[in-house]
């Protein structure tokens, strides 16, 4: 076991020898009983029930429930005196087995229900991602859990099953050998954007308020209700307090009487790293504003733990001292054999469906430099949508506008990590393959956008990059994921690096008079800001997602129920794949001699020749395990 601790300060009370240094209250303080409180949190485990890489169909050890439930077991052993333990959201998609389950019939059971009651949770908060595949899916799943499932964000509608708090009362002992209870209030929150991701779910029957709001209407609530202490279940990840997205740091500043927090959605590690916490995240005392707080990574490869020492006086609770660490999921801990069996039927019916062959190819590709140039795993994409939008709008008048493509590479590396690339050899293609590509939910939508409307979307996506012309800097934005990179498909688009974004990688508007597109044309004549084009696209990207210029209420939207899968599905399967090797639809505008390094896939070394354009040399590998390559743009 590997434990990470950001700081370990002693939970036994220091001794005072000099007791008339100090005032009365706190005198009594130090002489009342002394308790403890161990919380175990795990976050944005996204279906990784086990360790197992569906789409590879190879186990990966320090991931998957199975293999953090002995470290569960250990740290609730360990634990000087009660211990809860808490999900902070965003367990049921992120894996080809979670779109599996999704299909199930609601008599079965699911297996996150399963894993979650069988490690005995105390309480279960919701994050986005819970919503992906509706509302009837998520009241079936919350149905099955024995814990209470949080979701204080919840400002219109309502999600059967699921309550805004809880207040857990535990017997607790302390060091007077008297037993006493303790109310511990559970509250959780969500980014209020969930409405917007999950549009086609959620309009009209939920709502969420900010994150702020929520926050401090619940913690309310539940002092109000006798809570002594409150545990905030916050799914979103450290930020300047100005982000609506990202508001842990804003809760923590901003509302009173939280004792304990856990963080995600951004899949980062604290106390171990900071991401954009600013002086209001010490790693070092492992808290958010003063507040005690942890965020556990992704996928099971954390957990985070916190510890409260309390002191009981003059009936009422109060936090003494905490500690903050985080224990990683390591190849040396054995499976829990009984989870591992939870998740035995999901994963033969995972495995069998993802080995279906869906068409063949005589070459193979990949995406391990679609960062440089577009390839084929977005041409294919962007196929399956114009196709399926020009049949949705036949007949009607939208059939008289050019339709166009917008597409995003789901598998660039970032993150994910150096396996998450598109890697298609000689033969099959399979579902599973597929799955890679379109690894989200999606249905395909488009909107009517005017060419003034291109040219600033392109902008959005430019913020991708951030290369330097001085020094050896990297080629990519790693505040900009490689899912909001949206490149449209049919125009061509010249795109300079290096100068001034005009929008930030939440798609701020920043530089006004900034810009990196250099030109964008379609058949070769510069697009008009006036024409009007037909523009396909994900759900996700048509409710606002991403936060794309030209989606207004004003803007004319096309929805289809058509998921994006099952659309390049059926396309693959009956026209099969045809040429992969096509000419990039963007290009780096300018005198391309500047170096700058990508991280891309080690396999990536073996097809160098694909960008021999760009002069690349490979230069060892990153601490992640990504190939750095030196290529000049």
């Amino acid at each position: 076991m590997d434990a990470r601790p950001a700081t370990q300060p002693h939970l036994d009370f220091p001794v005072i020898r000099v007791a008339i240094t100090l005032p009365l209250g706190e005198r009594k303080r130090m002489n009342s009983p002394k308790a403890h409180l161990r919380l175990l949190a795990t976050s944005d485990v996204h279906m990784h029930v086990v360790g197992w890489d569906a789409l590879r169909d190879t186990p990966v050890s320090g991931r998957g429930m199975d293999n953090l439930a002995p470290l569960i077991a250990i740290a609730r052993q360990e634990a000087a005196g009660t211990c809860l333990l808490l999900d902070n959201g965003d367990a049921l998609q992120g894996t080809p087995m979670g779109d599996m389950c999704a299909k199930m019939p609601a008599s079965e059971p699911h297996p996150w229900a399963h894993v979650l009651n069988a490690l005995a949770f105390d309480a279960v908060g919701l994050g986005n991602h819970d919503f992906d595949f509706g509302l009837a899916f998520l009241e079936q799943v919350v149905a099955q859990i024995d814990a209470p499932v949080l979701c204080a964000s919840i400002g219109a509608g309502d999600v059967k099953g699921v309550r805004a708090s809880q207040i857990l009362t535990r017997d607790v002992e302390c060091s007077d050998d008297e037993t006493r209870q303790l109310a511990i209030g559970v509250t959780s929150v969500l980014p209020p954007q969930t409405a917007i991701w999950n549009h086609r779910y959620l309009s009209g029957r939920v709502a969420f308020a900010r994150g702020v709001a929520a926050a401090r209407r619940a913690v309310q609530a539940l002092k109000t209700d006798g809570a002594d202490l409150v545990v905030m279940l916050c799914h979103s990840g450290l930020a300047t307090p100005s982000d609506d997205e990202n508001f842990a740091t804003a809760i923590a500043a901003q509302v009173s009487g939280i004792d304990a927090m856990i963080m995600g959605h951004t899949h980062r590690e604290f106390p171990a790293i900071i991401h954009n916490g600013g002086d209001k995240a010490s790693p070092d005392a492992g808290t958010v504003c003063d507040v005690p707080s942890v965020m556990p990574g992704y996928a099971a490869e954390m957990l985070g733990v916190i510890d409260l020492a309390l002191s009981y006086g003059d009936d009422t609770w109060q936090v003494m001292g905490h500690s903050v660490a985080l224990r990683r999921n390591h190849a040396t801990q054995m499976p829990d054999a009984a989870i591992t069996r939870i998740a035995t039927p999901a994963v033969r019916h995972t495995r069998a469906a993802l080995g279906e062959v869906i068409t063949q190819t005589d070459t193979g590709f990949h995406s391990y430099f679609e960062m440089l140039q577009s390839g084929p795993s977005t041409r294919l994409i962007a196929d399956a949508m114009i196709e399926t939008i020009t049949d949705h709008v036949a007949g009607t008048e939208l059939a008289a506008l050019p339709v166009i493509a917008s597409v995003a590479p789901m598998a660039l590396g970032g993150r994910a990590g150096p396996t998450n690339f598109v890697e298609v050899a000689e033969g099959p293609l399979t579902y599973g393959h597929l799955s890679t590509l379109c690894p989200y939910p999606n249905a395909i939508w488009a909107a009517v956008l005017t060419g003034s409307d291109l040219w600033a979307w392109a902008e959005r996506s430019a913020v991708y990059f951030s290369p330097t012309r001085t020094g050896l800097s990297n080629l990519v934005n790693p505040m900009a994921p490689c899912f909001n990179f949206d490149i449209l498909h049919g125009p061509t688009t010249q795109i300079d690096p290096f100068a001034m974004p005009r929008y930030s990688p939440q798609g701020i508007p920043t530089h006004a008079n900034a810009g990196r597109i250099t030109a964008l044309t379609l058949n070769g004549a510069t697009i008009a800001e006036d024409a009007q084009f037909l523009v396909g696209m994900t759900s996700y990207r048509g409710a606002g997602g991403g936060a794309y210029p030209g989606l207004t209420g004003d803007t004319t939207l096309v929805r289809t129920d058509i998921e994006l899968k099952s659309a390049l599905r059926d396309q693959l399967s009956t026209q099969g794949i045809g040429p992969v090797r096509q000419s990039s639809v963007w290009e780096f505008s300018g005198a391309h001699d500047t170096p700058t390094v990508i991280e891309t896939s080690p396999n990536a070394a073996q097809h160098l020749d694909d960008i021999a354009a760009f002069d690349p040399v490979p230069i060892g590998l990153s601490d992640e395990g990504f190939l750095r390559i030196k290529v000049l743009i």
